[in-house]
């Protein structure tokens, strides 16, 4: 690999870390007006009633079960483990197995599975909740609510910060 095949490798890692496309944006709903008593006058006044919500926002649907397969037509050992990743995640994005299960299920070598992990670790697709427990970056990936994709960020995103201060004692 050249130096300039070096820096253009870095520099995609670098943006699939920290993603720089929102995911969510807030959307103001008028949803009335309602009168309100002006403190200082004693004048009653008319105001619009605006609700705030989040939403999703820059995101793209995705047939998983075609992209799958049209994956594994590929062939690659690695893109086969990232497959049984998805293919087995539950609805908290998790994928609930030991790396030796992984590379039985996939039908592939454990380093391989070990391998592809760690790769899919360093840009933060995939994290290590506890011992058998995998869990997929719901900014990547996600099936199902707002709502739902928003608690289960804020899950990844709390056990994120709870590994990084442990890394730091």
């Amino acid at each position: 690999m050249n130096e300039n095949e070096k820096k253009v490798a870095e520099s995609n890692q670098k943006r699939r870390k920290s993603p720089t496309k929102k995911t969510v944006s807030t959307k103001a709903t008028r949803i009335g007006k309602a009168e309100y008593i002006n403190q200082k006058t004693g004048e009653i006044e008319e105001f619009n009633v605006i609700e705030e919500h989040d939403q999703d926002f820059n995101f793209q649907k995705i047939w998983l079960g075609h992209l799958l397969e049209s994956l594994d037509v590929l062939g690659n050992a690695k893109i086969k483990v990232l497959n049984y990743l998805l293919a087995n995640k539950n609805s908290d994005n998790q994928i609930i197995g030991t790396q030796r299960a992984i590379a039985k299920g996939v039908g592939v070598s454990l380093p391989v599975v070990n391998e592809t992990l760690k790769k899919l670790k360093e840009v933060n697709a995939v994290k290590q909740v506890q011992t058998g427990v995998l869990m997929l970056n719901p900014e990547i990936v996600f099936q199902g609510k707002h709502s739902k994709r928003m608690n289960i960020l804020l899950k990844y995103t709390k056990s994120e910060t709870l590994d990084h201060n442990e890394d730091e004692k």
